[in-house]
């Protein structure tokens, strides 16, 4: 798996919303959700605010990978769950949400369990 540039985690993280899309069991990525992403360090982290009902959530778990686009920068991805026990990385992901969408009610929520189960990192393919 690859590393993000600066440059792209400058641009990602500059954006108010991540377009992603989970690739399906047939190799189709049919549909795409703009959704909130943060950054930790050189690292990139969404949620799913519904959890198993997102409809791109479930196939994300299942395939394991997807397309994003922000910022100008398009990548086919991996989505790499957190395990809900890693708590330096929730703690970490948690702190970036409430800090990156302060101005969002949603932002304590996503912070929160039930949605901090729902954990990606996403890394992009090479």
């Amino acid at each position: 798996m690859g590393t993000w540039t600066q440059e792209e985690l400058d641009r990602i993280n500059a954006e108010g919303y991540f377009t992603v899309g989970a690739t399906l069991p047939d190799g189709t990525t049919p549909k795409t959700v703009d959704i909130w992403s943060v950054p930790v360090g050189d690292r990139i982290f969404i949620r799913s605010y519904n959890g198993t009902q997102g409809k791109w959530y479930g196939p994300a778990l299942k395939t394991g990978r997807g397309r994003i686009s922000a910022g100008g920068v398009e990548k086919s991805v991996r989505f790499v769950p957190v395990a809900p026990d890693d708590e330096e990385t929730n703690q970490a992901v948690d702190a970036s949400y409430l800090e990156k969408y302060a101005d969002s009610e949603y932002s304590v929520t996503m912070s929160t369990e039930p949605v901090r189960r729902n954990t990606l990192e996403v890394v992009p393919e090479e």
